[in-house]
């Protein structure tokens, strides 16, 4: 199969995260025909695939993602999506067509490869947590080093975005449950209102970034979910606020976290009410090894790439849980300036592919 016959069928069959059954069947049987060794280990869904060198050298990983979005397609695409209400929205599709392509380029070049490379082909990375499957496996004990790749509706095809440091945020998700005492809309004073708690808790929240955090740092506190009320008459019992918490180093993730309960908790209680919290840490943020960055600058330079230093942006990637255990490097791979990643008419020019095979497996043949 050609690499534009690839990419249409991952984009027609996407699958959400943990459900990658026959996405992970497509590509195992693809590696399989080429000769390209699949590690038995105990996932799911998602594969580990191995090269060997004919020469000794380090051991190289590469992670490609796999699962969709829950998201129906809004594009005229002739290879739209089949399956209603799911959609490769974030470019997965084009991260594991670059990973088989990348992988049937290095394997047609054993006999000069020194070392091995491991294909990771990720599920479950809209979720948070696949990553940390795979890394439970041990299959990257060894590993020297991992590089990745990010589809970049910003950038052109031929322009790939590099950065040393953090390139996405730490994400966290809260739950705050503010307790009152209910009561007849009409007699608020016989009881504690918590939606009026509530209100002060999420107008205060907003000062933890404008007056807690230096302006020179990068953090932001959303409240994203509100429920509270069953009736236009009854003032409730209580109220569930949700949100997330985005940083981009571990001394300003912690205190946030921490300022954000206190907020929570004082404020109710000025209101004679209680409100528990919950804090849920998803990935760090990703932190680029800066020698690899630099290495992937000047390689994309004599690829003939146009490589751009992009600023942070403040979604998650959980490819941050592989840079914790070892030098790693993601890098914006440009797809064409088209509508944002999660959004339902978001497409990805397949040129891109090409582009990125060549690009990966010179990096990785080099770094071996």
């Amino acid at each position: 199969m050609t690499y534009t016959e690839i990419f249409e069928h991952l984009h027609q069959n996407p699958e959400l995260s943990l459900e990658e059954f026959e996405t992970t069947a497509f590509i195992r049987k693809i590696l399989t025909e080429e000769g390209i060794e699949i590690l038995d280990l105990p996932l799911k869904t998602g594969l580990v695939a191995r090269i060997i060198g004919a020469k000794s050298g380090k051991k190289i990983a590469f992670r490609a993602d796999m699962d969709a979005l829950p998201l129906e397609e809004k594009t005229n695409l002739t290879y739209k999506s089949k399956n209603p209400g799911k959609m490769h929205a974030c470019g997965h599709d084009i991260h594991m067509t670059v990973g088989i392509e990348t992988a049937k380029i290095l394997n047609q070049k054993k006999s000069e490869l020194c070392g091995e490379v491991l294909f990771v082909f990720q599920p479950s990375e809209e979720n948070g947590k696949g990553a940390l499957e795979v890394l439970k496996t041990g299959v990257l004990d060894e590993a020297q080093a991992i590089f990745s790749l990010h589809s970049s509706p910003l950038l052109e095809v031929g322009q790939v975005g590099i950065k040393e440091g953090a390139i996405t945020a730490a994400v966290d998700l809260f739950k705050i449950k503010i307790r009152g005492k209910g009561s007849h809309g009409a007699e608020p004073q016989n009881g504690r209102d918590p939606i009026a708690a509530s209100a002060t808790v999420i107008s205060s929240l907003q000062t933890i970034v404008s007056r807690n955090i230096s302006p020179t740092d990068q953090a932001l506190v959303s409240v994203t979910h509100i429920q509270g009320g069953s009736n236009w008459n009854i003032i409730p019992e209580e109220v569930l606020l949700e949100g997330t918490i985005r940083t981009t180093n571990p001394e300003t993730r912690a205190f946030v976290s921490q300022r954000l309960s206190e907020i929570a908790r004082n404020t109710a209680a000025a209101f004679e009410e209680e409100a528990s919290v919950e804090i849920e840490n998803a990935p760090p943020c990703t932190n680029n090894d800066r020698e690899l960055a630099g290495y992937a600058w000047e390689l994309a330079q004599k690829c003939g790439l146009e490589p751009i230093r992009p600023e942070i942006t403040m979604i998650g990637e959980d490819f941050a849980y592989y840079q914790e255990k070892l030098p790693g490097i993601m890098v914006w791979l440009g797809v064409g300036k088209t509508k944002p990643l999660h959004n339902p008419e978001f497409s990805a020019n397949p040129r891109a592919i090409e582009i990125g095979a060549k690009y990966f497996s010179e990096m990785i043949q080099k770094a071996l």
